[in-house]
């Protein structure tokens, strides 16, 4: 017995592993299957719940924003503050008195770091911390922001005065006719972001994080990670004015890139929540729900690793396994048991299989014993021992008939000496000048020429179920409709006709590469009945069609001779089917006289659309 050959194991055996099989297959796909969609629903859980605690902690950090603007706001349009800025000299009252005010917000609200009050030249006239007085700020965008929009909020950014990030709201001071006379700006501190986004725990190893509309990190749970890009940041960005000066103070005067595409991609410009996956060289594969946040162009991300949440169902899986393969072993006790059953019955019918090998039909019989497969089995190999006889009959009947088509035929009865009428399309192609190119070759080269080119027809016309009736040198002649029914022989035809001449033109390609001369064909189609049946001796038999329609189909294609531009010549009745084919499109070329025939052909031409 060899291993890897199946067909010498015992059959024993093959039971064994065909019961193996019908037990663990159902077993272990059912299994593998069950354990796949718990593990797409944990995963979908995840992407949810990460998803899900990105939009609650965007949705506050949107609170935050919409907060302080409001604050800004108010003291934008307070009154002693819009006295202080008009004043040309202030008063030391009003200075108090405003300076308490700005004092005030920073006091009660704990995310405040600084409020301070610039003049028209973007100079500090007025701030809670001193260290900002006298400085200019007419550089920073949220300066520029407040007195071209009325209002701007800052990227995350680093203080040129503390070195300390935040996020920076100012709001231009109008008073009445004299339009804009300074700007209102408070810090907001960067730290309360940090917090609110490096705080989030999902998990033992999830953390959270900050970009903005570049992919720049304002908050991470690592905090090497700060200021850093998820993407290189093309130069044209960097010269941006948000990017001047930065995050300078901090020592930063070029964003570096974290090479992070794939995360880079699904979450900049992010217009809803959503999720993706990326690998980190550290941590693995991790997983990341993301939400935008609507009051400015940042996305808040929660990331996890992916092996955090499917660590059970690996547990799971082990323990799967162990519970198929002791299934397995209980198994395979059984189906050796119900295999020996089994065989004994079958090496009588072994024995008889090796009389036949060796051509003793006569002794080649099996006692039947039982009512079951196996009796069943019996008998039908003492049938098939009785049915030689008539298998060598058949066996001469295909010797002389090499069709596969008139074969089923014969074997179903249907065909009979002397034939029967049947409509059918008939295709005539010939190589052009075919004697006068097998002058110039030697027979070997003959042979080759039309067995490559017989070849490709004969592969060309196979889609289109068209009978190769019959190859007669360098000629084919092929039937539709005969000796099966078929519907659209026009069609089927014209079509084969047209693949033919593709596959003739890339043979041509390939002997044209080769140094060989190019081969040249017509193709003549004709439809209409024919007598169609076996003819011949009993010795032999051949299945032919013979009628005014295989002349006609014969006599358009010598007729192409004459029209060089139109390989493909059909009579009217062809013509009219193929009209309605949109692959095809046909050509009338008028009633022209053919040889060999007293009434002339209607004749068109057919070319593949």
């Amino acid at each position: 017995m060899r291993l890897s050959r199946p067909s010498s194991w015992p059959v024993a055996l093959k039971l064994s592993l065909a019961f193996l099989a019908a037990a663990l297959l159902p077993m272990g796909l059912t299994a593998a299957y069950n354990l796949h969609q718990s593990l797409a629903s944990v995963r979908r859980t995840a992407h949810l719940n990460l998803e899900l605690v990105a939009g609650t902690t965007a949705a506050r950090l949107d609170q935050l924003v919409t907060d302080t603007r409001h604050t800004v706001a108010q003291l934008a349009a307070d009154a002693e503050v819009v006295a202080f800025l008009s004043a040309a000299s202030p008063d030391a009252a009003a200075r108090y008195s405003v300076q308490g005010a700005l004092g005030n917000v920073v006091h009660s609200n704990p995310d405040v770091f600084s409020v301070f009050l610039l003049d028209k030249t973007g100079t500090c006239v007025l701030a809670t911390h001193p260290e900002n007085l006298g400085r200019n700020y007419a550089f920073r965008s949220y300066y520029r922001g407040a007195l071209e929009y009325g209002a701007s909020v800052s990227e995350l950014l680093t203080g040129s005065t503390t070195a300390r990030p935040g996020v920076f709201f100012s709001q231009a001071v109008r008073s009445g006719g004299r339009g804009v006379v300074g700007v209102v700006v408070l810090k907001l501190k960067g730290e309360s972001l940090m917090e609110m986004v490096g705080s989030l725990r999902l998990g033992e190893q999830g953390r959270g994080f900050l970009i903005d509309e570049y992919g720049v990190l304002l908050s991470h749970t690592e905090r090497e990670l700060l200021f850093h890009s998820l993407t290189a940041l093309p130069p044209e960005v960097l010269r941006l004015p948000v990017f001047d000066r930065r995050f300078s103070s901090v020592g930063i005067d070029t964003i570096q890139g974290l090479g992070l595409d794939s995360l880079g991609h699904a979450m900049i410009g992010a217009s809803a929540p959503g999720h993706t996956n990326y690998t980190d060289a550290a941590r693995g594969p991790l997983i990341v729900g993301f939400a935008p946040m609507k009051t400015r162009p940042w996305t808040v991300g929660v990331e996890m690793p992916d092996a955090e949440f499917s660590a059970p169902l690996v547990s799971l899986a082990e323990g799967t396994l162990v519970s198929v393969l002791g299934v397995g072993l209980a198994v395979t006790v059984l189906a050796l048991l119900v295999a020996r059953s089994i065989v004994r019955p079958l090496l009588e019918l072994t024995r008889a299989a090796r009389a036949v090998a060796a051509g003793a039909f006569g002794t080649a019989r099996v006692s039947v014993h039982s009512e079951d497969e196996v009796g069943t089995l019996a008998r039908a190999f003492n049938t098939m021992a009785a049915g030689l006889a008539e298998r060598e009959r058949e066996r001469d009947i295909f010797g002389r008939v090499v069709s596969p088509e008139v074969r089923e035929k014969l074997l179903g009865g249907e065909l009979r000496l002397g034939g029967e009428t049947r409509r059918v399309a008939v295709l005539f192609s010939d190589i052009r000048g075919f004697s006068s190119l097998s002058e110039r070759m030697d027979p070997q080269g003959v042979v080759a020429l039309l067995n490559e080119y017989l070849t490709e027809m004969a592969e060309a016309v196979r889609p289109y179920q068209g009978y190769i009736n019959n190859f007669i040198g360098d000629a084919i002649v092929v039937v539709f409709g005969a000796p099966l029914d078929q519907p659209g022989i026009e069609v089927r035809a014209g079509r084969a006709a047209v693949a033919m001449q593709a596959k003739l033109a890339q043979l041509n390609a390939r002997r044209v590469a080769r140094g060989d001369f190019p081969i040249v064909t017509g193709i003549g189609i004709s439809a209409g009945e024919v007598v169609a049946g076996q003819i011949g001796s009993p010795e032999r038999l051949l299945y032919t069609v013979i009628g005014d329609t295989v002349n006609v189909a014969a006599r358009l294609e010598a007729l192409t001779k004459d029209y060089p531009g139109h390989p493909i010549l059909v009579s009217h009745s062809v013509a009219e089917w193929l009209r309605d084919a949109s692959d095809l499109r046909v050509e009338h070329l008028g009633v022209i006289s053919v040889k060999g025939r007293a009434e002339p052909v209607d004749v068109s031409a057919v070319h593949g659309a």
